[in-house]
Formats: C-alpha cells, sequence, structure tokens
C-alpha cells in the first residue's frame, strides 16, 4: 500500500535550499520591464519566440529560478507553446527545490486537483504549507480550504511532514550560521 505522503527528496530539498535574489543596477530612471521576469515570453512575438526560449532554457539550466518558473509557465499554460503538463511540473519540482513560492503554489494546485499528476492531498497540502512559509499568500488559504476534503490521517501526515522539514531547515540554518562563525579552517565541530 503506498503511503499518502510522496516520497520526501523534493521536500527536504526544498527546506534546504535558500532562494537568493540577484543584485540589480539602480539607476534614477523607472525600470521600464519588470525585474521578476527573465524570459519576456509574452513581450516577443513570434519570430523571437524561438530566441527567447533558448534564452530562457539557458538560464533555467543554470539554476536561475525565476526562469525555471517562467519555463514551467509556458507548457503549463500553453499560450505561446503546446502545452506540456510533465515538463511544467520539471520545471516547477526545479524551481520550487530552490524555494520559489509561485512554482510551490503552483505544484500544489496541480496535486490538490490531480491535474498532469496523480491526485494527492497530503502532499499538495505540504507544498502549499511551504510556497505560503515562501511568501505566496493565497497559499495559505489554499492549504486550510484543502484540510476540508483531507482525512484526519492525512492531515497528521502531512502536518509530520512538515514538522520534519521545519526543523531539518531550522538546524541547516544553525549549522550555516556556526560555519560562519567559526575561525576559518574549523569546520564547527567540538572535538573532545
Amino acid at each position: 500500500m503506498h503511503s499518502p505522503v510522496r516520497p520526501l527528496a523534493l521536500l527536504c530539498a526544498l527546506t534546504l535550499a535558500v532562494a537568493s535574489s540577484s543584485a540589480l543596477a539602480q539607476s534614477q530612471e523607472p525600470l521600464l520591464i519588470s525585474t521578476e521576469e527573465r524570459c519576456a515570453f509574452n513581450r516577443v512575438d513570434d519570430e523571437s519566440l524561438p530566441l527567447a526560449l533558448e534564452n530562457c532554457l539557458e538560464m533555467a539550466e543554470a539554476e536561475d529560478m525565476q526562469a525555471q518558473f517562467e519555463m514551467g509557465e509556458l507548457y503549463y499554460h500553453g499560450e505561446r507553446t503546446e502545452r506540456d503538463l510533465p515538463l511544467a511540473m520539471k520545471w516547477y519540482e526545479r524551481a520550487s527545490i530552490q524555494g520559489h513560492p509561485d512554482a510551490q503554489y503552483r505544484l500544489g494546485l496541480m496535486h490538490a486537483t490531480g491535474e498532469g499528476v496523480e491526485r494527492n492531498l497530503p502532499q499538495a497540502y505540504i507544498m502549499l504549507k511551504m510556497a505560503a512559509v515562501n511568501g505566496q499568500d493565497a497559499a495559505m488559504d489554499a492549504s486550510d480550504r484543502l484540510t476540508e476534503e483531507m482525512s484526519e490521517e492525512e492531515i497528521a501526515a502531512a502536518t509530520q511532514v512538515l514538522g520534519t522539514l521545519f526543523r531539518n531547515y531550522l538546524r541547516h540554518i544553525r549549522e550555516e550560521q556556526l560555519r560562519r562563525l567559526s575561525p576559518e579552517g574549523d569546520n564547527g565541530i567540538s572535538r573532545p
């Protein structure tokens, strides 16, 4: 019998990932292009789309989580290319591992509805809670609504996984802080 909770590898990686923002040059001129968007799929004509796709793919493969999210959006919505849910899922997962809240939210919704993946309410709940922790405003309400459809066992299993994830995340943060504070060459491990 399968557990109601998908393997934890993806979720453990989610908690260990720390989203970093790229430094942006500042000027007195107002920005005309969103600093959040990387791929410009909605701003290019059909002739330029292959080049935009190539550039975005290069950024996504180089672990740019925003580009990964936008690749997921491109294939999820299928407006400028053929809709491909498995490919969308791949890019959303890669972005979510790095802590992209909108990618986590989309994955949570996909698991909640069974869109492109087998419906899995505990997995959806976990992903939505992670998205909420990472700043996706609608995710907390979505996870709360989801509990109305979940059994007590599913809620307990998902809550246990979340507890483990958060403890691991806090331990990771603490270890990183100790590493930064320890003298060079010392790995922060006390010796007898």
